[in-house]
């Protein structure tokens, strides 16, 4: 691994763990730390940490255009540990979230470091190996958040951890000035824009996509809020089982970063992308209807199998496709999709309650994910059609 790659997947393990290090405690930590509601208080939080980097995220990559990545990703650490600094002194939930988005503001571009070392992978080979790089980090940030954030959050000083970390993104601010980042030139990466724009073809597939990401991610993650709480209801489980249970897709994601043979998602995305929806599409729907205890986990094991093998191959997908190539940083506008759906999911999941008991989440999710896989039959029909037409003698102006 090369020090560019060592350096972004270092900065992404420390913000991610330092992220959501608290986050499955923010109504104890708001209701005993700061002496408010700590339902009311975690929903407000979410909603404006959400919204931030919905915004924020393709605004940075705008940026980094005009001012170079390295610059900015260098000050934005060094403003991250600042604010990571003044997190163990604010006294009220107020001070803790205005903290907490002028955090997310600087730290939103560090999201921009995994397209970016995807982008500047020369093979496919190396695309897919970043890809599930990264979702090793990521999945391994939750494990390792989850486990130290269930002993922190007893401790009589929580925030205090954030001193930590702020002498970490110090010392990775440091350690950027030294790396060499391989990025195209701003000529070619005009050209690049140049070349996409003119292709409406692109723009069209583009917003597929985008409508693609949307549903898979609000499908994956109505069933996520609640999850426990439908556990609690239909099966007798300890709290240690449903936490084992709640991180079984991340546990999953560790084991198969080293056992997955990279090759299946080389030559077959495609078809390993609409398949493999359809399957987590299912599974939800029989989750939500099987009443053995042992057959659930059976299915919740299926489900964390397919889900990172399907997350992995939507990333893939876009890299390898015509508008990745082009303009990797469009990426940041497939995060903000991202988040838009994680905005939206808990509401989701709130209705289908609402309407379905406990088992609407997982109705709604698979119904979701079959409208993606929908999209995505869409997507890939109209991706292949300019080639059709090219095999058959269409001049490629003729289409354009």
């Amino acid at each position: 691994m090369t020090k560019e790659k060592s350096f972004v997947y270092s900065c992404l393990l420390f913000t991610l763990v330092s992220e959501m290090l608290l986050s499955p405690f923010y109504p104890q930590l708001f209701s005993q730390y700061f002496r408010v509601d700590g339902v009311e208080a975690t929903s407000l939080f979410i909603v404006c940490c959400r919204l931030v980097v919905i915004v924020m995220t393709p605004l940075w990559a705008v940026a980094s255009r005009k001012w170079g990545f390295k610059r900015l990703v260098t000050g934005a650490l060094v403003v991250m540990a600042g604010c990571k600094l003044l997190l163990p002194s604010v006294d009220t939930f107020t001070q803790f979230l205005a903290v907490s988005l002028l955090l997310l503001f600087f730290q939103s571009i560090i999201y921009l470091l995994y397209p970016t070392i995807v982008a500047s992978s020369r093979s496919d080979q190396e695309k897919v190996r970043a890809t599930t790089t990264y979702l090793f980090v990521f999945h391994g940030s939750v494990i390792v958040s989850g486990i130290v954030g269930s002993f922190l959050i007893s401790h009589p000083l929580p925030l205090d951890i954030y001193y930590l970390f702020a002498c970490i993104d110090l010392l990775l601010a440091v350690v950027s000035c030294f790396i060499i980042w391989h990025q195209p030139s701003p000529s070619e990466e005009k050209g690049k824009r140049a070349v996409l724009y003119k292709e409406g073809k692109r723009q069209g597939e583009f917003f597929i996509y985008l409508f693609v990401v949307f549903f898979f991610y609000i499908g994956h993650h109505t069933i996520r809020p609640y999850f426990t709480a439908f556990l609690e209801a239909d099966y007798t489980v300890s709290e240690q089982e449903m936490s084992l249970l709640y991180v079984m897709p991340s546990l999953t994601a560790v084991v198969l970063q080293f056992m997955m043979p990279k090759r299946i998602l080389h030559s077959h995305v495609k078809g390993l992308l609409i398949g493999l929806t359809v399957v987590t599409a299912g599974l939800l729907l029989v989750q939500a209807a099987v009443e053995s205890y042992l057959v659930f986990i059976i299915i919740r094991i299926a489900y964390s199998l397919c889900f990172f093998i399907s997350l992995a191959a939507m990333d893939i997908f876009f890299f390898r496709s015509g508008i990745g190539e082009r303009s990797p940083l469009l990426y940041s506008v497939v995060s903000s999709v991202q988040n838009a759906a994680l905005l939206f999911a808990p509401t989701a999941a709130f209705l289908a309650i609402q309407s379905s008991s406990m088992k609407g989440p997982f109705l709604l999710g698979g119904f979701l994910l079959i409208g993606a896989a929908v999209c995505m039959c869409l997507l890939f029909i109209k991706s292949l059609t300019p080639v059709y037409q090219l095999r058959k003698g269409v001049n490629r102006r003729e289409y354009l």
